[in-house]
Parts: C-alpha cells; structure tokens; sequence
C-alpha cells in the first residue's frame, strides 16, 4: 500500500510540477531491479551462492526437524506408560530442541539476508552508476524503481528543490516574524 502511494505521490509531483519544466516532454521510465537481479549474470551467480548456501541450511533444519518429529512421536506413544520424572526430562528435552530449531532456523535466515548482501552490496553501485549514465545519454527525466517504487534517476531539469527551498525558508520567517 505504501509502495503505491509514493509511486502514485512521485507521479503527482511530476505531473504538478511539470509547468517548471519548459515546453519538452517529459520522459519517465522505470525499471524492475529484481528482474535485473534475475536476469543479470551477477544476480544468477549470486542465487546459485545462495541456493547451494540455503540447501545446506535446509539440510540441516531437517535433520533437526526428523529429531523433534521423533521425540514427539516418543512422547505420545510411551507418556501413559513413563515414570513422571523420565516424562519431564523428555519433554524438557522437546523443548530444548525446538527451540534449538526455531534459532537455527531464524540464524538460517540472517544468514542468507547477510551473504546476500555481501554479494550483491558491490554491485549495487555500479549498478546505480549504469542507471544514471543511460538516464543521461537517453535523456530520461526520471527513473523509477517497480519492485521498490524510488526515484533511481532525475534529471537536473525537473528538480525542484531550490524553489521548494526557498518557499519552505519564506514560510518559516513569516511564522518566526510571527
């Protein structure tokens, strides 16, 4: 909802402001950083990283998984025939191992966002850098980001951030004159 809205809020500001911008069209592009992920030959080697990384995490979180399975099957099966104490100790032994899995399965997680990033992290400049370059030479106003709705790219031509400046300045002296 909030992706739409700045998308929708960005557009508006274009569309509103485009009286600042002589005559020209405007040209307003966007672009799908995942699909440039997914499809870039940078982004294909960092999935199959973190496809072979996350396997082996999957791996592990089974086995973990297969133990749970198996002391819960023991403890449904012999708890009506168990001593109270070995029952406590086996279910205290449950608990210890789910929540052993629930934190390797959560570490899992951090884990791969991490060598995500690590991977990706610099390449993301250049990235933005061949971004910016085709904005320019195709002379492209502003470029937008469909997966995650920011501006990647405007033009020196529709900024107006002098003029909002100075109106914002205007506004606060006559509140301070106030």
């Amino acid at each position: 909802m909030t992706r739409c809205m700045t998308v929708a809020c960005a557009a508006l500001m274009v569309v509103f402001f485009a009286g600042a911008v002589p005559a020209q069209e405007l040209k307003i592009v966007y672009i799908d950083s995942q699909k440039v992920l997914a499809d870039s030959m940078v982004g294909k080697e960092a999935f199959a990283k973190l496809k072979s990384m996350s396997e082996s995490k999957e791996a592990d979180l089974k086995k973990k998984e297969t133990k749970i399975k198996g002391l819960s099957d023991q403890l449904q099966a012999k708890s009506a025939t168990m001593k109270p104490e070995a029952k406590d100790d086996l279910q205290k032994q449950y608990e210890r191992e789910v929540k052993d899995f629930n934190r390797a399965y959560k570490e899992a997680q951090e884990d791969l966002r991490s060598e995500e990033m690590k991977i990706l992290k610099p390449w993301t400049k250049d990235l933005e850098d061949i971004i910016k370059d085709y904005g320019k030479k195709n002379k492209i106003d502003l470029i937008l980001d469909k997966t995650n709705p920011v501006v990647v790219y405007a033009s020196d031509r529709i900024d107006i951030t002098a003029a909002i400046v100075e109106l914002f300045d205007k506004h606060y002296q006559q509140k301070k004159s106030k």
